[in-house]
């Protein structure tokens, strides 16, 4: 293991959503995750599952920022 170099392109970056734009931000984030696991032939219920799990944490901060009621609806629109 190396230690990372401040140009290092995989270096892990946080970004903060703390306004109206950043909520926008996320939806638009969240719409781009179910488009693409529907297009992969995913089901709801697994779309669901990666929204449902820590592992994936963009699709889970999505999921504890903006609710569950809120992802079923977003599935259910794009498929």
């Amino acid at each position: 293991m190396k230690a990372y170099e401040e140009d290092d392109p995989l270096e892990f970056v946080g970004v903060a959503f703390d306004d109206p734009e950043g909520d926008a931000a996320l939806d638009a984030m969240a719409r781009a995750f179910v488009e693409e696991f529907a297009r992969m032939g995913w089901t709801r219920e697994r779309i669901l599952g990666l929204f449902r799990n820590p592992f994936y944490r963009g699709p889970y901060a999505v999921y504890r920022r903006r609710g569950e009621p809120f992802i079923v609806r977003l599935i259910e629109e794009v498929l």
